[in-house]
């Protein structure tokens, strides 16, 4: 069984590629498919055959709030998983998510197995009686709690949780299950990933309950180019997000190479 590992970005080809041959230097057994959410003209640039082009306006507006992961989910189980059998989960990440470890795929992989997860992600918790923005915005949406009440098994139907929108890891049950959905109302990916697959059924886990994979995986302060090194020197650092410095990127490939 193996993992397909989606990867989010909107970069020019040039930078697009340059994450590739990274993320292939470092995990050389891990299958990468780009999932871009920039111009046409800039998806048509990337030099990969595995790739999806994600044409949700969501992705490109001011409306960062209704930013989907829906249009990826399905590409990515029509194209690839629906006559792979041998895929059985699915990590997605953003282009500024660094993977370090070539393990990675076994660990959390071994995560998945111990915890009985569909969904594994960064702050994978639910959100009642918090003030995390998503949830304040989303609590009362008519269409988004009259949508969970009509699929949901729980009996809490309107329950809702949040996470990272960077670093999410699915189970092919999981993955199957929400595209099996059809229709989805407009909500931000952080909420409505974790909230739809626990109303289908499925345990989303918080990572960090019982692991230190995401130690380094955080919203922000983003980790500059020193900080990067030297987790890299160190080792035993899965992942690094967010990482802006493209300096980081290319002196980790030389690393790599060398």
């Amino acid at each position: 069984m193996s993992t397909l590992n989606a990867v989010v970005t909107h970069l020019r080809p040039a930078a697009v590629k340059e994450d590739l041959e990274l993320l292939r230097a470092v995990t050389p057994g891990a299958r990468f498919v780009v999932c871009h959410g920039g111009s046409r003209e800039d998806f048509e640039g990337v030099e990969t055959d595995d790739k999806v082009f994600m044409d949700d306006p969501s992705l490109r507006g001011p409306a960062r709030h209704l930013q989907s992961w829906t249009q990826a989910f399905e590409a990515i189980w029509h194209r690839y998983f629906e006559s792979d059998d041998s895929l059985d989960s699915l990590y997605l990440f953003e282009f500024d998510h660094l993977i370090l470890d070539r393990d990675y795929e076994q660990r959390l992989r071994d995560l998945a197995e111990a915890t009985g997860a569909g969904l594994m992600g960064k702050n994978c918790v639910p959100r009642e009686g918090t003030n995390w923005e998503h949830y304040v915005r989303w609590r009362r949406d008519e269409r988004l709690l009259a949508h969970l009440r009509s699929i949901s098994v729980r009996e809490q139907p309107t329950k809702l949780y949040g996470c990272l929108g960077d670093g999410m890891w699915l189970s092919r049950n999981a993955l199957r299950s929400y595209v099996a959905v059809g229709e989805h109302p407009p909500c931000y990916n952080e909420t409505y990933v974790p909230t739809l697959l626990h109303h289908l059924g499925f345990r989303v886990v918080d990572v960090d309950s019982h692991s230190d994979l995401y130690s380094h995986v955080r919203f922000a302060p983003v980790f500059c180019f020193d900080e990067v090194m030297s987790l890299a020197k160190r080792g035993g650092t899965a992942f690094v997000h967010p990482v802006k410095d493209r300096a980081a990127n290319a002196a980790l490939l030389r690393s790599a190479a060398s």
